[in-house]
């Protein structure tokens, strides 16, 4: 029962060790730039915020100066977001880019199979994001790994809205019916809403309601928790809302693809005011201090009292520019209101009077509504680029010296890092060491105002390799700067072994003698590890150190004969392994006297077995003797004179039991 438990316990464990580790998905590639920064209020989804007001407590460029721009594949329609130092745009070459938002850097790039639309949303460190590949994906912020998606039953133009834990969005037609979806952050759906058109409209969330637009023209509330409809109103003409609905003041504020703009209960879908604007509506409202600010696509950028509609003015004051379906933005901190048009500008207005303070033209019309950030504008153009305006980064300055530039393996050098502004040393920098043949660097260490140290472990190489040795520093509001050195990384000197047998060819269980000379190059090598192992078994004896690099042992041969290769290893830190090999011919009689078992050579096993039966064999035959033929049979003869000794018989099977204990005995003792 013993050996069953044993034996049980041992299938388990190796069965243990055979199961193969499940394997991590792969991320997609990443591209080196600066470390993620803060962002001073940041831009987190289309129109800012939840309430899809435009308005940014932050302040705008004070005038057009280009920062940098980046090249994406195809249109880029869709506005940015901009959160911890990244900029998030889609094009409609179906991929989102992640932008550095102080260089314009790409930090990774996420692709989907169809155009982009909608302009992502950003909370908690995930991005969501809707394409026309009826996808809607979860990302992760800094990477772009893949968190969750879910597949939808058509394309998605609607861009997500993040609120109390869920995200909103709507879906085209499905069988001339459409969808509103609310789902929590870990991809399961809270509920759905049916509608009876596509739903283009971005979503808006504010006190527990979700309000949107549909494309047969009616503006639609329901129950944020629920997704129960709380109102549903036409906006008086058959139209397409493809905006999305700012609220604000309890008022809902929304334009259609016609000749009217209104503002809306936000309790009942009351119809508040309307104002005929004499040209299709195609931008989402920018509210703040009673001011409702929108663009048409006769090229008017209105100002309306948010309270009663009326007009307070609009941009330009005569005449038209191109149309307007970049929706604007508002940036409190400098009053100044920022939006673009198909005429290939985007416009600085003075928010309280609509007189023009800049402008920057670009290559093609502009679809892409601005989004503002750290006194920054980053917007798209039909001419495949984002746009970056405002104050230009500084560039951090670094370098870097090695306390030793040539290394072998496991060696360490001290890197020095300074890195300045330009002009004074700078602290705080975030540091990014790096290795062309690899090693190890130790956590950066700022020791005085600027300068930053860092330990380099040589990695292990078989060739003369020179290592480059990278540092990237950056900085929240500084254009990252790097620095570059060279270490040379040398292998370990190798080990050379050489090794001879004392015969070349013996019986099956012979010994040979193993004469081992280990050097590197000329020079013996003392205290090296010797491992051996021969190709058809044997044994060895532990190898015996003879000194100035000499080295032997025994190895014993198997009983078949056989021609086994035995290999000699020989290591020691500080060098690399070598290893040589010789062979050796088995045949002829095993020689049994060098044979052992368990430790005990076989031929005295045989010779104790053999005396064991003789002694058996004696026993046997001395019992006969002493036993009567048949219990009638009664000699009446003399006895023989040695039986007048009644213990003469017991005497001799004691004698050879002795004599038995004795040889084996002395046979368990050899």
């Amino acid at each position: 029962m013993r050996w069953a438990v044993v034996i049980l316990i041992l299938s388990l464990f190796l069965l243990s060790i055979g199961i193969p580790a499940s394997k991590t998905p792969a991320t997609p590639q990443h591209f080196p730039a600066a470390s993620p920064g803060p962002t001073d209020y940041p831009w987190t989804m289309f129109h800012h915020d939840a309430l899809r007001t435009g308005t940014t407590p932050a302040s705008s460029p004070s005038g057009p100066n280009l920062m940098w721009t980046f090249t994406t594949g195809s249109y880029v329609y869709p506005s940015p977001v901009v959160v911890d130092g990244l900029v998030l745009i889609p094009s409609w070459d179906g991929n989102l880019y992640a932008l550095d938002e102080y260089n314009g850097a790409q930090r990774w790039v996420f692709s989907t199979s169809a155009p982009i639309y909608a302009t992502p949303a950003v909370a908690n460190g995930v991005v969501y994001l809707a394409s026309r590949n009826s996808m809607v994906y979860a990302l992760n912020e800094q990477t772009g790994s893949v968190i969750w998606q879910r597949a939808n039953i058509s394309p998605i133009t609607s861009s997500p809205v993040y609120a109390g834990g869920k995200i909103f969005y709507g879906t085209w037609f499905v069988r001339f019916n459409s969808v509103l979806l609310a789902v929590y952050t870990n991809n399961t759906v809270a509920w759905q809403y049916v509608g009876d058109d596509t739903i283009k409209s971005s979503p808006s969330v504010n006190n527990g309601r979700v309000v949107f637009g549909q494309n047969n023209g009616y503006v639609v509330a329901v129950n944020e928790t629920t997704g129960v409809q709380l109102w549903k109103v036409p906006i008086g003409v058959a139209a397409s809302i493809s905006t999305a609905p700012a609220l604000a003041y309890g008022r809902v504020y929304v334009g259609a693809d016609s000749n009217r703009f209104l503002a809306m209960n936000q309790t009942s879908g009351a119809i508040i005011w309307t104002f005929n604007i004499g040209a299709f509506n195609a931008t989402s409202a920018a509210v703040s201090n009673g001011a409702v600010y929108f663009g048409t696509g006769r090229g008017i950028l209105y100002a309306l009292n948010a309270t009663t509609g009326a007009q307070l003015w609009t941009y330009p004051k005569a005449g038209t520019i191109g149309g307007i379906s970049s929706s604007p933005a508002l940036a409190l901190g400098s009053n100044t209101l920022l939006f673009g048009s198909s005429d290939h500008s985007i416009y600085a207005l003075n928010a309280t009077g609509g007189a023009l303070l800049w402008k920057y033209t670009t290559g093609a019309g502009i679809s892409s509504s601005p989004a503002i950030a750290d006194s920054r504008a980053f917007f798209g153009s039909w001419d495949t680029k984002v746009y970056a305006l405002g104050v230009i980064a500084p560039r951090l300055q670094a370098t870097i010296f090695p306390s030793v530039t040539s290394l072998k393996p496991g060696q360490v050098s001290i890197l020095t890092i300074t890195v300045t502004n330009g002009s004074t040393p700078q602290a705080g920098v975030t540091l990014a060491l790096s290795s062309s043949a690899g090693g190890g660097f130790t956590q950066p260490i700022m020791g005085s105002i600027g300068v930053y140290s860092s330990n380099f472990t040589a990695p292990l190489v078989n060739s003369l390799v020179s290592s480059i040795i990278q540092v990237i520093a950056s900085e929240n509001g500084f254009i990252s700067g790097s620095a570059l050195t060279t270490i040379t990384l040398n292998p370990f000197p190798p080990l050379t072994v050489a090794a001879v047998p004392s015969v070349a060819s013996i019986t099956p269980g012979g010994e040979i003698v193993l004469m081992i000379r280990v050097t590197n190059g000329t020079s013996p090598v003392t205290g090296a590890t010797i491992f051996l192992s021969s190709s058809a078994g044997g044994s060895f004896s532990s190898p015996t150190d003879g000194g100035n690099g000499n080295y032997t042992a025994v190895y014993t041969t198997p009983l078949q004969a056989s021609n086994p290769t035995v290999t000699v290893q020989a290591s020691k830190p500080g060098f690399a392994s070598g290893q040589n090999t010789l062979t050796v011919t088995i045949n002829g009689i095993p020689n049994l006297t060098n044979l052992k078992v368990v430790g005990i050579p076989f031929i005295y096993l045989i010779a104790g077995l053999a005396l064991l039966f003789l002694v058996v064999l004696i026993a046997l035959v001395s019992r006969r003797r002493r036993e009567p033929a048949s219990q009638y049979y009664h000699p009446v003869e003399a006895p023989p004179a040695y039986a007048s000794r009644p213990d003469f018989g017991q005497g001799l099977s004691s004698r050879l039991r002795g004599a038995l204990l004795t040889g084996l005995a002395a046979i368990a003792g050899s």
